[in-house]
């Protein structure tokens, strides 16, 4: 599932990331910025529905950094009449997504330090920067785990992007399950992730990384053999599960969101 996608994101250098058109690649489109245009205008519907106080310039401003580098499929969304955005439609579901990760933190004033599974290329940790200074939220550290080659290409890509900011961040490998992060009271994002990787290494992270979580919130998909049901299985108080919006699997094999 991922050998055609890390051999493509290893390839990724330092001297060729500005110009190489990664986020457009087959190989990297099989994991990530696949995003369909018609979830892209249902994430902007919702972003208005939820967020009304998120202006169409916020929104602008935030895809014109994020779709720089990487050369993305961009498609024209209208955000209302007379505002248009040509964008990535991932762009679109990094902002919503950040909102509602930003909504949920706020309200767990013991988490200070957030931890990321499964990081892409790090276009939600600059949604995050970006929105928080909106929202008025602190975040004082914020983790990245992935394997060893993503992990460069995050540093790479954000590095590209300082000026945009705000957050002290640290980059650690997939292979250690968190166990070299010292921080508790950590806050997990992990959308898409957590429930595609095997048994085996879920459970490293619940043994590992999980003990130094407090809250979280991930992005639940059961067609990877993990009914909703296991959520207990990360020995966490689950606060609530709601369907995904927009929902992007099968009505069969459902995606949730997962709040603990």
């Amino acid at each position: 599932m991922y050998k055609s996608y890390e051999d493509f994101v290893a390839s990724i250098t330092r001297d060729n990331i500005e110009h190489v058109n990664f986020k457009s690649n087959n190989n990297y489109n099989s994991i990530l910025e696949h995003v369909s245009f018609d979830n892209g205008n249902k994430y902007i519907n919702y972003i208005k529905q939820f967020f009304p106080k998120i202006t169409y310039n916020n929104v602008l401003e935030f895809v014109s950094i994020n779709d720089k580098y990487g050369v993305p499929k961009k498609e024209t969304f209208v955000f209302s009449e007379g505002q248009i955005l040509f964008c990535s439609s991932t762009s679109l579901r990094y902002i919503f997504h950040s909102m509602i990760i930003l909504r949920y933190y706020e309200d767990k004033s013991s988490c200070k330090n957030v931890v990321e599974v499964g990081c892409g290329y790090g276009g939600l940790f600059l949604a995050i920067c970006y929105f928080s200074k909106l929202f008025n939220t602190k975040i004082d550290h914020y983790c990245f785990i992935d394997l060893p080659q993503v992990g460069e290409l995050i540093k790479n890509y954000l590095e590209l992007h300082t000026e945009s900011i705000n957050i002290e961040y640290s980059i650690h490998s997939a292979y250690n399950y968190g166990d070299d992060i010292n921080q508790t009271d950590l806050f997990l994002i992990s959308n898409y992730c957590f429930t595609e990787i095997s048994n085996e290494y879920r459970n490293k992270y619940i043994q590992t990384l999980f003990p130094k979580i407090s809250n979280g919130f991930i992005i639940w998909q059961t067609i990877f053999n993990c009914p909703i049901e296991d959520t207990s299985k990360i020995n966490k108080t689950i606060e609530k599960v709601v369907e995904e919006v927009p929902q992007t699997a099968s009505q069969e094999r459902k995606n949730y969101f997962v709040y603990f």
